[in-house]
């Protein structure tokens, strides 16, 4: 029933902004980013410290399919000479239109000269990689070929932790309409709302051509399925409820031209919510309205459903 809905926000998420660096890392190795470029893209802006003018070097390339997070095939490339100094936005202009809304992994080249810097502040959709020059691979999986893609471009020492990045054109990847596109999870791009956390609430409204009857809202929250999260308790998170997860909530519908609060939840600990109704529910629209996370500085759903 929602995907017969016309889905709109009281805002979203159109570029990407991640400028707060808490962490250095010197370009010893290339440095990988993973971006959703939906519909398009055309320059991108990295923080950089310099100890010299050099050169830097930036490729684009896509990812083969939708569920990769490896380079596959180049798309564009650009390079940009760089004067010393700290803290520099230096942009790059890497222009791509895939066909379909696709994933980018930009690739920062190796230079001794330049620390790229690491934000402790994740940012939902977009990763950070390092190529390995030897396997690092965790114990027991020491016999992984090391010229293997997904061997190379590890994870490990950025996890949470995204680079220093602006992209400002417009963007489509976290429009309310992807709630409704039938992902929960990300699949060449991340498949969700995202709205910035401010002083005020944010909602996801759907709404009807004709009035429609219901007994059960799904919801589905981004929980961070790319989070490493294992039952053998040999490593713990910082956290002890993944911080992405709108914690309180409220599910309102709109009837007679007045807005009803039907269901509200005030700790949520979880990725998925089904709210059931013993009276069936009447409405014309409907809106969820989030007012706080467990620590995240975004409000974001990757689903939902209603029968």
């Amino acid at each position: 029933m929602a995907q017969q809905a016309s889905v709109s926000a009281s805002s979203y998420t159109s570029i990407i902004n991640i400028d707060s660096p808490d962490e250095k890392h010197q370009l010893v190795a290339d440095a990988g980013i993973l971006i959703p470029v939906d519909p398009s893209m055309a320059n991108i802006e990295i923080l950089m410290d310099v100890t010299e003018a050099t050169t830097v070097e930036v490729e684009l390339w896509s990812t083969g399919r939708p569920e990769n997070y490896i380079p596959v095939e180049l798309q564009v490339k650009d390079a940009a000479v760089v004067q010393a100094g700290e803290l520099q936005w230096v942009s790059f202009h890497l222009p791509w239109s895939p066909a379909a809304a696709e994933n980018a992994f930009i690739i920062v080249k190796e230079n001794d000269s330049v620390h790229m810097h690491l934000s402790h502040k994740p940012w939902s959709g977009v990763l950070s990689f390092i190529r390995e020059k030897t396997l690092n691979a965790a114990r027991g999986l020491e016999g992984l070929d090391p010229n293997q893609l997904v061997v190379q471009w590890n994870m490990r020492r950025s996890v949470r932790k995204p680079f220093c990045i602006r992209v400002q054109e417009s963007m489509e990847a976290y429009h309310p309409s992807k709630v409704t596109d039938g992902y929960m999870r990300p699949y060449g791009g991340p498949h969700m709302w995202s709205a910035e956390m401010t002083d005020r609430p944010e909602w996801l409204h759907l709404k009807w051509k004709e009035p429609v009857t219901a007994n059960e809202v799904h919801i589905t929250f981004n929980d961070d399925v790319n989070e490493d999260l294992i039952n053998l308790h040999h490593h713990r998170t910082p956290f002890e409820v993944i911080p992405e997860l709108v914690k309180s909530y409220r599910i309102e519908v709109r009837r007679n031209e007045e807005w009803t609060a039907v269901a509200e939840v005030n700790n949520n600990r979880q990725r998925k919510q089904v709210h059931y109704f013993e009276e069936s529910l009447s409405m014309e629209e409907m809106r969820i309205v989030c007012t706080e996370t467990n620590g995240h500085s975004q409000f974001e759903i990757a689903g939902v459903q209603i029968r």
